[in-house]
């Protein structure tokens, strides 16, 4: 029994570590803490399931477009709120409040639209196999494929390419980039891309698995944001540890308990980690004031 759960906190834990990794890319180079990346995640899967079951375009297609939506819908953020926000010199609660605002918008426009209620993009009984006493559904082999192939690619980006390493740079030193005549506004429309593009992928395949309804991405993304804390602040890998340990404690705690108590345990986490150790497991060491 105890394996059947450590598998599901694995995949769980997959879609964790993919939003993870996208709020860290915005926070450890821009420092905006990108709240409306929840509205971003939900309208990638309510565009999926538009296309899909509104347009009928095929599956793949559906998926795709889900995905660019994602993207154009986190660049739009950026052009018409952080953008001037970043030229004004304003504070960061400035664009923290606006990206509140924004997430706000974002998810009542679509309940306005679509509704409340839950939307299922596959409807019927899901192929499942079974691996000894081990079962998992087609769409969960699906997340962890796809999981280790993005993570694969989202690896060799940040390490082979130059737009990767400028990325790194950025982190570290900013004012650097600047001075030897890399365009950091630029650079910032890659960083939002390659966020909006995790962000897609992993809304598009939750939403195969499990529907999605307008209030979806905001526990996702906390539980995002607490992988990152977790993890460690100030890389971007780390979210990947972070979202695979509480998919998993997670997971452990519904075997236990019940369902409900596993998001007190995944702020339990990050109230202990904020208080012994909140630089992270592989962070380094940092001033509380400023994870």
């Amino acid at each position: 029994m105890i394996s059947q759960f450590l598998v599901n906190g694995i995949i769980t834990g997959s879609i964790y570590a993919l939003i993870g990794l996208g709020f860290a890319l915005i926070y450890n180079t821009t420092h905006i803490f990108h709240i409306a990346y929840a509205g971003v995640y939900v309208a990638g899967s309510y565009a999926y399931y538009f296309f899909y079951r509104v347009i009928h375009l095929p599956l793949f297609f559906s998926f795709l477009a889900g995905i660019i939506v994602s993207v154009v819908l986190n660049l739009i953020i950026e052009f018409l709120i952080y953008r001037p926000a970043y030229k004004r010199k304003s504070s960061p609660m400035i664009s923290l409040i606006s990206s509140i605002g924004c997430y706000i918008c974002i998810v009542n426009l679509i309940a306005l639209l679509f509704g409340n209620e839950v939307k299922i993009i596959y409807q019927g009984v899901q192929p499942s196999y079974n691996f000894g006493n081990i079962i998992v559904t087609q769409i969960q082999i699906i997340q962890i494929v796809s999981f280790v192939f993005i993570f694969i690619l989202y690896l060799l980006f940040m390490k082979k390419t130059n737009f990767g390493k400028f990325i790194i740079a950025f982190l570290n030193n900013p004012e650097l980039l600047s001075s030897i005549g890399i365009n950091i506004f630029n650079l910032r429309v890659i960083i939002f891309i390659v966020s909006g593009v995790l962000a897609g992928i992993a809304s598009c395949l939750v939403a195969t698995d499990i529907g999605m309804d307008p209030w979806s991405g905001m526990s996702i993304l906390l539980v995002g944001i607490v992988s990152l804390i977790v993890g460690g602040v100030g890389k971007f890998n780390t979210a990947v540890l972070g979202g695979f340990l509480i998919g998993i404690i997670q997971s452990l705690v519904v075997w236990k308990t019940s369902a409900k108590w596993q998001d007190c345990i995944t702020f339990l986490i990050l109230i202990i980690f904020l208080l012994f150790k909140p630089e992270g497991i592989l962070g380094t060491k940092r001033r509380f004031e400023e994870i």
